[in-house]
């Protein structure tokens, strides 16, 4: 192993576990019906009273990208693009990366087994378990990921441009759960969690993969 992935693997093992902290003390706190449970249900009402047909028309179109079917979709095109274009180990980074979400998350909700907000503070009627977002987890490790796959091939302030609406992208797909109703605040952020971890850990084999192929003209 390189002394680059060697800083790398060292700086990540940090944000692993504070990640994983952070969910682990989220899904207790909802679990246990504690005082953030109540701020949650506080912050989904005052959402959904403020509103529009214009704004839930946007909201809902936003969040249809993060639907299961449209993440697998666009997976699968990603990957594909990337490995005709003799990028394997981004391909991998990819699959992996959804894939690993979607499992990870499926336990969680198992697990935590946390209702949906009521249906009187929602525009959607969801199902299945709440905590975590899927949607939320599911921008991150495959919108994100394919964001940072861009911002390596640019500079300077286009960078910081792009970097920005990438943020607001990705942020927007997990703030519209909690507009619709489909979700709590904290279940959103569980998911941006969860999404990053997994996405990290993927970008950290499509790196090993890289190393261990034949390189093409560019890189991913």
């Amino acid at each position: 192993m390189r002394d680059q992935d060697l800083r790398i693997l060292r700086l990540s093992v940090p944000f692993y576990g504070v990640a994983t902290v952070l969910v682990v003390a989220l899904g207790a706190a909802v679990y246990v019906d504690s005082a953030m449970v109540r701020l949650d249900l506080a912050a989904v009402r005052l959402l959904h009273r403020l509103g529009t047909d214009e704004i839930t028309a946007v909201a809902t179109g936003i969040t249809d990208l993060g639907a299961t079917k449209s993440v697998f979709l666009v997976a699968a095109v990603a990957a594909g693009s990337l490995a005709l274009r003799g990028f394997w180990h981004g391909a991998a980074t990819v699959v992996v990366s959804v894939t690993a979400t979607q499992v990870v998350v499926h336990g969680i909700k198992a697990i935590v087994a946390r209702g949906r907000p009521p249906e009187a503070s929602a525009f959607v009627d969801a199902a299945g378990y709440a905590f975590p977002s899927a949607h939320a987890a599911s921008g991150v490790a495959l919108y994100g990921l394919l964001a940072i796959f861009v911002l390596r091939r640019l500079r300077g302030n286009v960078r910081i441009a792009a970097a920005a609406l990438a943020l607001l992208a990705v942020g927007s797909l997990g703030l519209t759960r909690v507009y619709l109703g489909a979700h709590y605040p904290s279940d959103v952020l569980a998911g941006w969690l969860v999404g990053a971890v997994v996405a990290a850990g993927a970008w950290q084999l499509g790196r090993f993969v890289r190393a261990r192929l034949p390189r093409p003209s560019a890189a991913v």
